[in-house]
């Protein structure tokens, strides 16, 4: 029998699971059972039932004898059912014909009277219910548990023995007791491991010792069926969408049709088939859809329902004008009327994607954003424990700096936090630069590493020619070029300059904000010289470039992350190749397609998700049977040298048969020098795959 908390926890377990009543018997008497009855009374909407054994079992002369007397016992019973609203009751070990008669009498003419139970919606693990209530605070459900977030995790996951357990209690243990976290998010998606396998395996073993509610996170709808299954309560799954999973199935559609008898609450993101919903509109029409497909296609209700509403990173704004955040915040008051019952979340990791190095920034963005998105009805967050805390723990300077980036997209305020967090980090002050005391050409390279826009129009005129520009640093560009030829600067220069940034960002030292920044101050940069040049050639203004190559890119099917696509598409088209951007969820057959119609040098292949990132063997298998060969450049958060390796054998085991053309770019520069190695056909590049 369970007690207390637990005999809660069993009841969310089953109750969405169509019984007709719930309850407990045997192992014990009625005498010790009212501490369980009363918190069932609570909490439990269902008819409760109770069949007592006839008092505690005692041994005597070697028997078992029950001495709870019929009076006694129809006592208890009376209490349970006019105190507790009990309304099926009977009798088990050690109960007699006496003492249904004695409990038969006592109730005989007694209304039964319910009293209202608790209106939330919970969630369990095997000892614990938890509550999806942000009524007096933030739903927390800790991320660390994550092969893709976590390189401790990954690393315990994809060692080359057996799954290293131990770490990943570890890792639960440091969110439970450390950070006071109910909920964990544990998500196994690797390229290296069976995640159908090892999630169950993962969530089968962990929830021994655990005793809250875990978050079942995965691509794979195999991988999500075999984990409930397993799961011994109700669990939070994440994730369902309107997304495409398989041809004419949606996300949404193929993980409910698997999942939906268990009874969990979803995590539903405002994807579509066109990929996640940028602007309020965009999400909260998604939202709308989400939650009638859900209730009319598969009578999954909106209380169970967290509807995840996108965090984009901060600065990565696509069209000019958008603010992501500002965004984000509008459309939650607006989700949360769809429904009543509606509750909203966020995966706010994303928010400050690029800030690892400055975890201070971190902390101060999330914890500011979150704070605002309360205010407008954020019920649930997805986020590192760590990076969350009460803004009257921060500095109320450093909050207004957060607040003007969120609220105002205010990049000057980012900078600033940007320069408080690494003083923080270093204990050094950050020095501004004076550009007047570098020489001109150290002027204009430190400007665009810096990403110090000028936003200035005019037009310069040089050797009969007119040159309308945007941005100041252009005329120190034209004053240059008296003294270098375009291409020497550029190679000499500007390339360094671009090297140097990227690796920066590699290493974590560079956000992504700046990062766009200075791409953008490049970009102005290399339109002026790309126009004298063309000028000084006799070349007309609409006549085609003659582009170092051409580059064939997008993310892959499935897959709707197209950052890292951005990234890699900024440095190569400022490292002069011409760049055709297939956009996201490409169909696989268009990679190959596009590179033809073009003459393409090369394909890239981005992703973010395990699942989708093996769409890449598939491509790689196609050029194969098609016997077109062409550079493949992979990259995006699951891929490594050992998946490329499996890119490279086409998903096989042969490695007679491998291809020498697949290349891993843990970085968009890294791409660029790829691409560089590649046109000059040298055979051994410093980096392709390991196997």
């Amino acid at each position: 029998m369970c007690i207390r908390d637990s005999i809660h926890a069993a009841l969310v377990a089953v109750e969405g699971m169509g019984i007709s009543a719930f309850g407990i018997n045997c192992n014990t008497g009625p005498e010790l059972m009212e501490k369980t009855v009363e918190k069932l009374s609570r909490v439990c909407s269902l008819p409760i039932s109770i069949v007592p054994n006839a008092g505690q079992p005692v041994s005597e002369d070697g028997k078992t004898c029950y001495k709870l007397e019929p009076e006694d016992m129809a006592d208890y019973v009376e209490h349970f059912v006019k105190d507790f609203g009990v309304s099926v009751i009977g009798g088990c070990c050690g109960t007699t014909p006496e003492h249904i008669r004695s409990i038969s009498k006592r109730l005989k003419g007694v209304v039964l009277v319910r009293k209202e139970t608790e209106k939330k919606v919970f969630v369990s693990g095997p000892q614990e219910a938890i509550p999806i209530d942000s009524s007096e605070s933030l739903i927390r459900i800790g991320e660390r548990l994550n092969v893709r977030g976590s390189k401790k995790v990954r690393e315990a996951v994809e060692c080359d023995d057996e799954i290293q357990m131990a770490v990943l209690e570890e890792v639960v243990e440091e969110q439970v007791k450390d950070l006071g976290i109910d909920i964990i998010d544990v998500c196994m998606d690797s390229n290296i491991v069976e995640t159908e396998k090892v999630l169950p395996q993962a969530i089968y073993e962990l929830t021994s010792n655990f005793k809250g509610v875990m978050c079942i996170d995965s691509f794979s709808v195999e991988a999500l069926q075999t984990a409930i299954e397993s799961y011994p309560g109700r669990p939070i799954i994440n994730s369902i969408s309107l997304e495409e999973y398989k041809k004419g199935v949606s996300k949404l559609d193929a993980v409910l049709s698997q999942t939906r008898q268990h009874n969990p609450v979803y995590v539903a993101l405002v994807n579509g088939p066109e990929g996640p919903g940028q602007t309020a509109d965009e999400k909260y029409d998604l939202a709308a859809e989400i939650v009638k497909q859900a209730k009319e296609k598969h009578n999954v209700t909106p209380n169970q329902i967290l509807m995840d509403v996108n965090a984009y990173p901060i600065g990565s704004e696509s069209v000019e004008g958008l603010n992501f955040c500002a965004e984000t915040l509008k459309c939650l008051p607006r989700i949360k009327a769809i429904h009543p019952d509606l509750k909203t979340s966020i995966g706010i990791g994303n928010l400050t994607n690029g800030l690892a190095s400055k975890p201070y920034m971190r902390k101060v963005l999330t914890s500011v954003f979150l704070d605002e998105a309360r205010k407008v009805g954020l019920d649930c967050a997805i986020l590192n424990p760590n990076h969350y805390v009460p803004l009257e723990s921060l500095i109320k300077s450093d909050v207004e700096l957060a607040r003007k980036v969120i609220l105002d997209h205010d990049m000057t305020a980012f900078e600033e936090l940007e320069q408080i967090a690494q003083t923080k980090k270093t204990g050094a002050q950050v020095k501004k630069i004076d550009y007047d005391d570098l020489s001109l050409e150290e002027g204009i390279c430190q400007k665009i590493k810096d990403g110090f826009k000028q936003k200035q129009e005019g037009v310069i005129e040089k050797e009969g020619g007119e040159f309308p520009y945007k941005d100041k640093i252009v005329v120190d560009v034209a004053k240059i070029i008296n003294k270098h030829e375009p291409l020497s600067f550029i190679s000499g220069y500007l390339m360094t300059a671009m090297r140097e940034l990227g690796d920066a960002f590699g290493r974590g030292e560079v956000s992504l904000p700046h990062l766009l920044k200075s791409a953008d101050v490049m970009r102005h940069v290399m339109q002026f010289l790309e126009s004298f040049m063309r000028f000084q050639s006799g070349v007309e203004p609409d006549a085609v470039i003659d582009y170092k190559g051409v580059v064939v890119i997008g993310t892959v099917y499935q897959d709707v992350h197209s950052i890292g696509k951005d990234l890699a598409k900024t440095l190569l088209e400022n490292y002069g190749y011409r760049v055709v951007d297939l956009g996201v969820q490409v169909p696989l057959e268009k990679f190959i397609e596009t590179a033809r119609t073009e003459k393409a040098d090369a394909i890239g292949m981005s992703a973010l998700l395990v699942q989708t990132s093996n769409h890449m063997i598939t491509v790689a298998r196609m050029l194969t049977e098609e016997k077109f060969s062409i550079p493949i450049l992979i990259g995006g958060a699951p891929v490594n040298l050992r998946h490329a390796g499996y890119v490279a054998m086409k998903g096989g085991d042969d490695t007679r048969t491998i291809l020498d053309n697949v290349f891993y770019c843990d970085s968009g520069m890294d791409g660029v020098n790829t691409m560089g190695l590649s046109l000059i056909h040298i055979s051994e590049p410093t980096r392709r795959y390991a196997l």
